[in-house]
């Protein structure tokens, strides 16, 4: 089953770089259709492993592939390789070489690491949305404060003397819009500057 959640390469090349590091032990990280998409090995990236295949097409979730295996299945080796879901969506699969009874531990470790920076990512992502429709929200009020100014000094002009209190309101509510839009330029320029 296919999820709108994904695994970035930056974090797969992270996870395979952290798992030497900790353990000395090679790592993939492989995604829909069996494509390794981080290895230490880079001549295996964009290559098919036939167990992280599987595990991605709902087969198995866990695979533990034998050196008798690993000579019948395409692309890989000995070693344990087992599913990432997030909501119940399969999103990508960790597989770790190795013997399969020593390295499985190390692979449910990474598969939780990752599950909770993903997660990171998701409500990350869920709170910027959030943002940005308030201020979507509060662009749109500036706009129409400016309407509404602009009407009010055509009005406070048709009255004359009469209007000249309005044309005071009118002009604090013209420069509050101007404010408010200045302030989400502002923020708009924050947020490129922390992009680049």
């Amino acid at each position: 089953m296919k999820s709108v959640y994904t695994i970035k390469p930056e974090l797969a090349r992270k996870i395979v770089s952290d798992i030497k590091t900790v353990s000395g032990t090679d790592a993939n990280v492989i995604i829909e259709g069996g494509v390794i998409i981080a290895s230490y090995d880079p001549a295996r990236i964009g290559t098919i492993h036939e167990g992280g295949r599987r595990i991605m097409n709902g087969e198995v979730d866990e695979i533990a592939i034998t050196p008798e295996m690993a000579a019948t299945m395409q692309g890989t080796r000995p070693g344990y390789n087992g599913v990432i879901k997030i909501d119940g969506k399969r999103i990508a699969v960790i597989g770790i070489a190795g013997d399969p009874q020593i390295v499985k531990p190390l692979q449910k470790m990474a598969e939780i690491a990752v599950k909770e920076e993903i997660q990171r990512e998701i409500e990350t992502e869920r709170e910027r949305q959030i943002v940005l429709d308030m201020e979507n929200q509060i662009v749109d009020i500036a706009e129409r404060m400016k309407v509404l100014s602009l009407n009010g000094s055509i009005q406070a002009a048709k009255l004359g003397d009469k209007g000249r209190s309005f044309k005071i309101v009118v002009a604090e509510m013209r420069k509050l819009a101007e404010q408010i839009n200045d302030i989400i330029k502002e923020i708009d320029r924050n947020r490129a500057q922390q992009k680049q």
